[in-house]
């Protein structure tokens, strides 16, 4: 069981999750199979089928009727299939999304999901860090909590040991450790959670986009199938083929598959960017991921990998470079005991778990020196003030303590009285050891004794003395280089922003790959107006001492240059530029949960080139997503014209219902599954950013696929009419004119996979989807102009070398009509 050391043990976690369940509220919103099959079911598409099968049943063609249904049942069951599959790409990665806790268990101090959190789990509290379950103070320290989303009252509350403390609730400043008491539905964030799952997010540009334009394609389709319906009906007395063309016009013209397309491109496309280590917490960002022009970045942790290790120490006398092996001298031993001593008792950070292990190796008397001290007060690190003081005090001298402070090198000496060439050797000692890349930190102490009962309120009115410099190496990630020059390549700017000094920061950027000939710090930045700091942004890519309230100012500037921004951060004060940005990307290892919150995309393992290649996820769904729109609207203009063009000349319909439905089958599993396996085009990263403004069902684009699908009407109207004229069946010319059709589609499949190469290289890359429905629909089309049941429904004749012979001609001719259309369209630079 529970031990304040250890925690629970395993055993125990998952004995407590069969007894009490998850730590979640029940989620309404899951869409399960039969919710999905309903939905399916709601469609317009699937109505105009049912209307088409009654219609067979009322003129008694129940054979007609019932391979309508059998039909109808397959079509269903692939969209359910590919609607469940999003579904539970969604799910799968819901997990990741939800606030994170930190807990100890079997001794171990974990990183968990918030739903996996049990009653006895020991919970340590960190700034930033939204509380996962209801729990009890164990340990507070300067703890202060923001319950507004409970009570709605705006002031933070203060904590201390035995007070409750509630999920949901923010960690404003400081820390502790709590046990839980409650999870789920029994939290008081529970009792009130049916509200929060009322809460639906607002439909994103693409969504009202595709929206609208549904709405318009169903005008159009109705209005045209009317018009068809009673053309039949008053001039050739012809009601039952006028209602059934008017069914399959309303079918044709009506695209259900761009609402399709939209939900597994953006369901799968969070999956996949999830596989980049990205966790994409609003989906609507994907739209938004190819746009990025400028993208500004942390050193620490994002460009670097974020694993500390001490490699100098400078006392005021010298600069001590060392290895594990170093000994060091009195001096220099005082300056990492006072690291240590300012720093966590369970340090997280990895600076200060780098002053730990040297300590081990270098210094073993300061355990012994300073065993019989325990802190006694904190001062936090705040952007105002980013130092931060331990006050320790002896057991054994309850009235005298010692304080130990460590921070940026010149905060600190700010606040240590120095005379000006003590100043001179620091600030000397700084540019050397700072020109190396090394991350440095100031250490003070201070001697106290305690009167009034009271604490100073800040740091400033205490009087500290100066011991040194701490000087740590954080190794550049060996592939940042590579995917800078990549960002390069695409378009877009690499901005980075850091705490650090500027010497530092230029080594790192220009190991980096980051121009650095022009820096600018916090303080200049507060100096300059609006223009000038937008002015400055055209040759600034390294900003030095940055404050979070700067980080947004700089956003903001660039937004202001018409730039797409993606800007990362992990910390509280983060939080404002995160949700400022376009892309927002927070830090999934070391940053917070409020960072978490306000951010579109959370980095797993905190990896520059994971945000790089969410970017390429990004612009490849984009770019497969047109491609389908194209597709999608040139497979259904010979559709429509193949209903609509034998009424002008008072043929029979060339295509019922059940021809529609088999096309179908073809042009959805095609848009939502082949395209969207699609392989990134060799040059996708070497474009420009997209244009965020350019809609993705353009005229651009609509104009491209309209000619290609009209290019295959004309050749299958053409074919159609020969035939007739040349006094074959009209079920000769039916069965050749639907083959073009199939077999035209497919074509079209193949040939829209790119838009830069053409159909022979096409072929090289993979995509094993598009065989498969290649297979299966040829397959089923030359099944059913043999079997006498389904020629006689379809009003085929048994194909034919000679029929098969005219289709294939035809369709190569097809092929060649939709290269010549990209090839043309290549040419023009809108298009490339």
């Amino acid at each position: 069981m529970f031990t304040p050391d250890q925690g629970l043990k395993q055993s125990d976690v998952d004995r407590f999750h069969a007894q009490f369940g998850f730590n979640e509220i029940p989620d309404k919103s899951k869409r399960t199979i039969l919710r999905i099959l309903v939905h399916v079911i709601k469609e317009p598409m699937f109505s105009l089928l049912l209307l088409a099968a009654l219609v067979y049943v009322v003129i008694g063609s129940l054979e007609d009727a019932l391979l309508l249904g059998v039909f109808i049942a397959l079509s269903i069951g692939i969209t359910v299939y590919q609607e469940n599959k999003s579904e539970k790409a969604i799910q799968a990665l819901k997990d990741l999304s939800s606030p994170r806790a930190l807990v100890i268990r079997d001794g171990e101090i974990k990183r968990i999901a918030g739903k996996d959190v049990v009653i006895g789990d020991l919970l340590i509290l960190e700034e930033g860090d939204r509380i996962s379950a209801d729990a009890k103070l164990l340990r507070s320290n300067d703890l202060l909590v923001d319950e507004s989303l409970l009570t709605g009252e705006s002031d933070s509350v203060e904590k201390k040991m035995g007070d409750l403390i509630f999920s949901g609730s923010l960690v404003v400043r400081g820390g502790g450790t709590a046990t839980v008491q409650s999870i789920g539905t029994h939290t008081e964030l529970g009792k009130i959670g049916k509200s929060l799952l009322e809460i639906q997010d607002p439909n994103s540009p693409l969504q009202n986009e595709i929206k609208a334009l549904i709405k318009r394609f169903s005008i159009l389709g109705i209005s045209l199938s009317i018009l068809v319906c009673l053309t039949y009906g008053f001039l050739y007395n012809q009601w039952l083929d006028g209602v059934l063309s008017g069914i399959s016009l309303t079918m044709a013209l009506l695209p259900e598959e761009f609402t399709l397309v939209l939900m597994v491109f953006m369901a799968l496309g969070v999956w996949r960017i999830s596989r980049q280590h990205v966790l994409t917490r609003k989906t609507s960002v994907i739209e938004t991921l190819g746009s990025i022009t400028a993208l500004c970045v942390d050193k620490t942790g994002t460009l670097t990998l974020n694993q500390m290790s001490l490699q100098a120490i400078a006392s005021p006398q010298q600069i001590l470079y060392f290895s594990d092996s170093a000994t060091l001298d009195q001096q220099a031993k005082e300056i990492l005991s006072y690291s240590i001593l300012a720093s966590e008792e369970e340090p997280f950070d990895p600076m200060e778990k780098a002053f730990t292990e040297s300590t081990i190796t270098l210094h073993q008397d300061h355990f012994t020196l300073y065993q019989d001290y325990e802190i006694a007060h904190e001062y936090s690190f705040t952007p105002d003030l980013p130092a931060m003081a331990h006050v320790w005090g002896h057991t054994k001298n309850p009235e005298d303590y010692l304080i130990a402070m460590k921070g940026s090198p010149e905060v600190v000496m700010s606040l240590c009285d120095l005379s000006e060439s003590q100043k001179l050797i620091i600030t000397k000692q700084i540019h050397e050891m700072a020109s190396q890349g090394l991350r440095l930190l100031g250490v003070a102490k201070c001697s106290y004794r305690k009167t009034n009962g009271r604490w100073p309120q800040t740091l400033h009115d205490i009087s500290f003395e100066w011991l040194g410099l701490v000087g740590l190496k954080d190794p550049l990630r060996n592939e940042v280089p590579a995917s800078i020059q990549q960002c390069h390549e695409a378009g877009i700017q690499v901005i980075m922003i850091t705490g650090d000094h500027a010497i530092t920061a230029k080594a790192i950027a220009r190991q980096a790959g980051i121009e650095s000939n022009h820096i600018l710090s916090g303080n200049e930045i507060d100096s300059l107006s609006d223009k000038a700091l937008k002015d400055a942004l055209d040759k600034v890519r390294v900003f030095v001492r940055i404050k979070p309230a700067q980080k947004l100012r700089l956003v903001q500037a660039l937004q202001a240059k018409n730039q797409i921004v993606g800007m990362t951060g992990d910390g509280i004060n983060d939080a404002p530029a995160l949700k400022a940005a376009h892309v927002g990307i927070s830090m999934g290892q070391r940053g917070t949960d409020v960072a978490r919150e306000a951010s579109s995309l959370v980095l797993l393992n905190d990896d520059f080139s994971s945000i790089v290649n969410a970017i390429r996820q990004g612009r490849q769904i984009h770019d497969n997503l047109q491609k389908a729109i194209i597709y999608i609207v040139a497979g259904h203009v010979p559709i429509a014209g193949a209903i609509f063009i034998p009424l002008l000349f008072g043929f029979p319909p060339l295509l019922y219902p059940i021809h529609i439905l088999f096309l179908e089958m073809i042009i959805d599993p095609s848009c939502a599954i082949v395209f969207e396996a699609e392989t990134p085009e060799s040059n996708l990263m070497k474009q420009p950013p997209r244009d965020s403004n350019k809609k993705i069902f353009s005229f651009d684009n609509f104009l491209i696929g309209a000619l290609q699908g009209f290019g295959l009407l004309v050749i299958v109207m053409a074919v159609y009419f020969l035939l007739i004229w040349n006094d074959h069946s009209q079920m000769y010319a039916n069965t050749v004119a639907f083959g073009i059709l199939v077999f035209g589609n497919l074509m079209l499949v193949m040939v829209s996979r790119s838009r830069r190469i053409n159909i022979f290289k096409i072929l090289k890359k993979p995509n094993p989807s598009q065989y498969w429905i290649m297979g299966i629909a040829i397959s089923l089309f030359v099944g059913f102009t043999f079997l006498s049941f389904f020629k006689e429904r379809f009003r085929f004749t048994e194909l034919s070398i000679e029929m098969a012979v005219l289709i294939l001609a035809s369709v190569v001719i097809g092929m060649l009509w939709f290269e010549l259309v990209k090839a043309t369209f290549r040419q023009m630079p809108r298009f490339s």
